[in-house]
């Protein structure tokens, strides 16, 4: 995966980083040169460019680490390599892919382990390159439990798209359908936020909603990094603004509860929706730690057991929210969030299905967040 250059290409390989000084000075806003016509979202796309093909170029060249990005108003995301995605029948198998993914993993542990065991009749798939790590796997935890962990190297990578690309679209689409047009590596549904009026919701840095008295709210900043707002804290617009612009948050999701933070749980006993206390399916995003996320999934997977086998007797079909709060604390996670549940509750790797939705097909959401290579196309 490392780029290699030819010296006799350092002439252009400084070209393109005069350039690209030169241009980040005209875009300095301090410069009393800086033409008023040049539009900051130009800058920004130029900025993505140059950073991502300077990097390039100068790897192998100088003693700095390539760094690529992607542009928040960029709806699609580059193509993932399909060389890169891979299957294994069980996960002992794959040591050299932990391996390979060290220097990704910058001294982070796994939740994923070589002796996972797997649920019935499943596989571990994975993806990797230079800039994201993926690796999707099912247990068995009183329910069939889907994991997608993801290492990635940039906080651009972490995405959130919503069907029709735009806030407020009353278009819908399968978890699958929305995850394949924007080339996510991995996806899951989100918080179907057109279904209900609940919720604090931000998109591309603006607050777009607030109505905050019932529900919890799940910002994403530009960090990648969550921030766990209980409900009843934040209840007015400027206020919620100027905690977004204070906070650098991306965008937000809102349906939770916050099931755990500071590494401890903290699901409550009552919430208005998401039927916590009943055996429903399940969806959660969990912070594991920088750039380091899990995305969870518990269904109901009973109709596919094989008939009196005793591995799998006592197998509930799907669990309450307190039982799903337990499993996620488990894994060791800082903060957890869940999404919305039922037959909205999905994972997509490479456009495909990871666990089986209720009922057996998808219903047709209104968003999803989505993890994607940041290795430009053809790169």
């Amino acid at each position: 995966m490392q780029k290699k250059i030819l010296l006799s290409s350092l002439p252009a390989v400084f070209s393109l980083v005069l350039l690209y000084a030169m241009l980040l000075t005209v875009g300095n806003p301090g410069k009393k040169t800086q033409p008023q016509s040049i539009s900051t979202e130009i800058i920004d796309k130029y900025d993505m460019y140059m950073t991502n093909q300077v990097s390039d170029a100068l790897d192998g060249v100088l003693a700095i680490d390539k760094v690529y990005w992607l542009n928040d108003d960029d709806i699609v995301a580059p193509e993932p390599d399909q060389e890169a995605f891979g299957e294994a029948a069980t996960a002992a198998e794959l040591q050299w892919l932990l391996d390979d993914a060290a220097e990704l993993l910058d001294g982070q542990d796994t939740y994923f382990s070589t002796e996972a065991q797997l649920s019935w009749g499943s596989t571990v798939k994975y993806y990797l390159d230079e800039t994201i790590f993926v690796v999707s796997w099912k247990e068995y935890h009183g329910s069939v439990y889907t994991f997608s962990e993801i290492k990635i190297a940039h906080p651009s990578q972490f995405r959130r798209f919503l069907a029709g690309g735009e806030y407020g679209s009353d278009k819908q689409f399968y978890t699958t359908e929305m995850a394949e047009s924007v080339n996510a590596v991995v996806a899951s549904s989100g918080d179907f936020y057109k279904f209900r009026n609940y919720g604090t919701i931000v998109y591309d840095g603006t607050v777009q909603r607030i109505n905050s008295v019932h529900i919890d709210t799940c910002f994403i900043d530009d960090q990648g990094d969550l921030h766990l707002i209980p409900k009843n804290t934040i209840t007015e617009l400027e206020e919620a603004q100027k905690y977004v612009d204070e906070n650098n948050i991306r965008f937000s999701v809102a349906f939770g509860p916050i099931l755990v933070d500071n590494y401890e749980r903290c699901e409550p006993n009552y919430y208005m929706i998401g039927e916590i206390n009943d055996e429903y399916p399940r969806a959660a995003l969990c912070q594991m730690g920088p750039l380091h996320y899990l995305l969870v999934t518990a269904n109901d997977m009973s109709s596919t057991k094989p008939e009196n086998n005793d591995e799998l007797k006592g197998i509930a079909g799907t669990p309450t929210i307190h039982q799903f709060a337990r499993v996620l604390e488990a894994t060791g996670c800082e903060k957890a969030y869940a999404l919305d549940g039922g037959q909205t509750a999905a994972i997509a790797m490479n456009g495909q299905l990871v666990n089986r939705v209720l009922y057996g097909y998808q219903r047709k959401i209104s968003d999803i967040i989505y993890f994607a290579t940041a290795v430009p196309d053809g790169g």
